[in-house]
Formats: structure tokens, C-alpha cells, sequence
């Protein structure tokens, strides 16, 4: 008789499955979206008003935020152009893209990587506003915020949206961090808004006021633990009061909560805005190729060490900060962690706007796939899906991690013509197409100055 049940059970799962094949992926899988680097900026609408202060601004600082959309929307109609942030139509027309992926996958949580403020914030706001005031910025930027949260909130009314800290995100300059600051504190108040597991939500409020890092459990069936880390902090442009002594306090933190995740046999996946390795765009720049490493070498080699110590739990790293589609693989004696790079919102770089959407293997505790979407701000104006991963790099290959795909990227070929195609998401607004050999092409294996200089030597 037991085993008649046992076998009822079977039949019925696997007819579900047959029946539902919707149902039987989103058993099977955990699916997410990452967005990065919005850098919404409310300013582009006055850059061809002649009166000073700008009317839009003016607006916006005596309304509520829950009202800034209607207003937004009367001023402006068509989406940012090729070197400029982000604009309200673009950002809603992210956003609604956005939610149309999750409604069709049946998205559990969004990550939204960091910058989600336009660049040289308060040089635009004394400009068009006239308020020279920092208590005045201070209060702009956080009404910019709060109607930034309640535009994620709206798009995504009953999954979880986790948000990084970015280097532009604050109220006192580009890479300034205030450890247990009010911005933080504030920051975390807000943001927490968009968690809508209280547990997790609770969890988040409290580590974030510290220095703007958290860790939650996430819901379901899926195991995982995902840690939002300030990487802002480990860069060699941070700045503010204490921020050392908060690296290395974060950092004491990460291995904390690998231990845990190791003890309780989770898998992690690891947000953060500003990844570690090589900035090849800037070093190109250099008169002199003075090689920039995006991290202090200090906290480089802490991190490292962290990973190869716990590379088993870690089932993946996702950044932002490059304004790019790329990604990274980072090896350890034993084995190999993927790093998925997010693109920009923003097309402020040259770059077409994208996202990304993945799949993760309940049952393999991997990932599995992504794929990017993209808006092409020179043809049709329209979001549509620019590759999928697996399409890509690794067709044919059954239940393979995207690591297996990553690996078989090689210098040349097929798969070495895709990857800078799909760099700048449409665009050639990069140098990698004349600069892919040795210098990008060694930027995704090689983190470190010396074997990086070995690789493109």
C-alpha cells in the first residue's frame, strides 16, 4: 500500500511536470533579475531651459516624491540619448520590461547592483535648482531615493528587491562612505522598504546602518544565503571617516557569514557594485598604461583568500560599476568561482541599456543561465533579448553550470567575437574590439597586477 502511494505521488509529479512545464521549471529553478547602475538623473529636462532656476527642479523639491512620476511625465517624453543618465521614460521603461520578465519566469527576488544616482549629482543640482545649500542637496537626494524605492516598490509588489550601495550613492561626494552615518541609516530605513519578507527585512535594517552590507536566507526552496557587500569601501578611491577600519570589519563579517552559510549548508551568491580585479578601461586611458586595480591590493588579496578558503559555498558573484556585459572567472586551486557582470541602465557610457535575468538550479545548486535584455536607443526603441548565455557559449551542454560555458571562451574564435560584441551591449562605444587581445582578454582570468602583467606580456 505504501509503495502504491509512493507510486501516485511519482505519477502525479511527473504529470505536473508533463502538463505544467512552467510549474515544473520554477521547482526545479530559482529565477532572478539584476539591474545596475541606473544613475537616474532628473536633471536632463533642464539642460535646455534657458531659465535658471530650472521650473522642473523647483517642482520637484516643494512635491511630495509620491507624486514626481506625474510630474516626470509631463516633461518629459522621449528616453536618454547615447551619453546621457537616465531619464524618467527610460527608467519606466526599464522597469516595466523588467517586471514582464519576472511576471514571465516567475522571478523570487531583483537585485539592483548600486548607482542608483545620476553622475556629478550635486555640481547639477546647485545649477538648476540655485540652492547652493548642503542641507538643500542633502534633502534632495533623499526625496531622489525615496522616489526611486517607491518606483522599485510599484514594478515589484510581492518579491523581495535587494539593493547594493554604489559609489555615486550618497549625499557627500562620489566613493565617500560614513560607517554608522546618518545616510546609512537612513538609507537602510528606506531600502528595507522593498523587502517584503519581515525576517529578512529586520536582518537587513539592522547590518546596513553599519557600513551599508547585509546577508539574508532566501525564501523557498532553493537553500541559498545571498551577501550584499559594500565594495565601495574596498576601493582605491574610498574615502570618509573610518572607512578603513570599516573594510576590514566587512571583511571580518564575509568570513562570518561563510562559516555559517558552510554550517548550515548553504549555497551564497555574492552583490556587490564595484568588482574586484583589473579597471582596463581606465588604464587604457593612461598615457603611461599605469595599471589601476579596482581594490586596494589589501582587501584584494583578504577577499581572495575568503573565496578559496569557502569556494564550495559560493555559487556565484554578480557586480556592476563597468557600465558593460561581461564576466570574470575566478580560480583557486580546487576550483572556480563565475562573476556575472551586470550592464548599466544608464547609457551615459556610449553603451545601450540591459539587464539580466538568471537561472539557478535548485537540485544542482548552480547556475545555470542568463541572459541579457537590452533597449537600442538607435533603432527601435523597444527592450528585446540581446543572447542567452547558454545559446551562446555552451549550446548542447545538459544541466552545465555557467562556469563549464565561461571556461570555453578562449582568445580567439567564434565565442572571443561574441563576447565583444555583446561588451557594450550593441555598441562599439568600447575600445575591446581593438584592444581585446591581450588587455580585456586577460582582465577575465588574471585579478591580480603581476599575473595580469605576465597574461598580457
Amino acid at each position: 500500500m505504501r509503495f502504491y502511494k509512493f507510486m501516485i505521488i511519482v505519477f502525479n509529479f511527473f504529470t505536473m511536470a508533463y502538463l505544467f512545464p512552467a510549474y515544473a521549471d520554477n521547482v526545479a529553478s530559482t529565477h532572478f533579475i539584476s539591474i545596475a547602475d541606473i544613475h537616474f538623473d532628473p536633471f536632463i529636462a533642464c539642460y535646455n531651459v534657458a531659465a535658471k532656476p530650472c521650473p522642473l527642479i523647483q517642482q520637484l523639491r516643494e512635491t511630495p516624491t509620491n507624486k514626481w512620476a506625474a510630474i516626470f511625465s509631463e516633461n518629459e517624453k522621449l528616453p536618454s540619448q547615447y551619453r546621457q543618465d537616465t531619464n524618467y521614460p527610460l527608467l519606466a521603461s526599464a522597469l516595466a520590461a523588467s517586471k514582464k520578465m519576472v511576471e514571465k519566469n516567475n522571478s523570487k527576488f531583483v537585485v539592483v547592483l548600486g548607482d542608483f544616482l545620476g553622475h556629478d549629482y550635486r555640481e547639477f543640482y546647485k545649477k538648476y535648482s540655485g540652492d547652493k545649500s548642503f542641507s538643500g542637496y542633502q534633502l534632495f537626494v533623499k526625496k531622489t531615493l525615496e522616489f526611486l524605492t517607491i518606483q522599485l516598490n510599484q514594478t515589484f509588489p510581492s518579491i523581495d528587491v535587494y539593493s547594493v550601495i554604489g559609489n555615486n550613492d550618497g549625499d557627500r561626494g562620489d566613493y565617500f562612505s560614513d560607517p554608522n552615518g546618518k545616510f546609512y541609516h537612513e538609507v537602510a530605513d528606506l531600502w528595507s522598504q522593498l523587502i517584503k519578507n519581515n525576517v529578512n527585512r529586520n536582518k537587513m535594517q539592522q547590518s546596513f546602518k553599519s557600513a551599508a552590507y547585509y546577508s539574508v536566507e532566501l525564501p523557498g526552496p532553493s537553500n541559498l544565503r545571498l551577501i550584499v557587500l559594500n565594495s565601495v569601501m574596498f576601493s582605491n578611491k574610498a574615502k570618509g571617516p573610518n572607512v578603513n577600519q570599516a573594510a576590514e570589519k566587512e571583511l571580518n563579517w564575509l568570513h562570518s557569514e561563510l562559516q555559517h552559510a558552510k554550517a548550515k549548508q548553504q549555497k551564497v551568491l555574492i552583490a556587490m557594485h564595484i568588482p574586484i580585479g583589473i579597471d582596463v578601461y581606465t588604464t587604457l586611458r593612461l598615457r603611461l598604461f599605469t595599471l589601476v586595480e579596482m581594490w586596494q591590493k589589501k582587501y584584494s588579496q583578504r577577499f581572495q583568500a575568503e573565496l578559496q578558503q569557502f569556494y564550495p559555498e559560493i555559487a556565484g558573484v554578480f557586480a556592476g560599476h563597468l557600465h558593460s556585459d561581461w564576466f570574470q572567472i575566478l580560480t583557486f586551486p580546487n576550483g572556480e568561482i563565475p562573476v556575472s557582470g551586470t550592464p548599466s541602465v544608464s547609457p551615459i557610457f556610449g553603451n545601450n541599456p540591459g539587464f539580466k535575468t538568471f537561472s539557478y538550479s535548485n537540485q544542482k545548486q548552480q547556475l545555470e543561465d542568463y541572459a541579457t535584455y537590452y533597449y537600442s536607443l538607435a533603432t527601435n526603441h523597444e527592450w528585446d533579448l540581446e543572447y542567452d548565455f547558454n545559446q551562446i557559449y555552451q549550446i548542447g551542454c545538459q544541466n552545465c553550470s555557467i562556469i563549464h560555458g565561461m571556461t570555453l571562451l578562449q582568445q580567439t574564435g567564434l565565442l572571443a567575437n561574441y563576447y565583444k560584441c555583446y561588451y557594450a551591449v550593441g555598441t562599439e562605444s568600447q575600445p575591446i574590439t581593438t584592444k581585446w587581445d591581450p588587455y580585456y582578454w586577460c582582465a577575465i582570468r588574471q585579478i591580480n597586477t603581476g599575473k595580469y602583467q605576465e597574461c598580457i606580456k
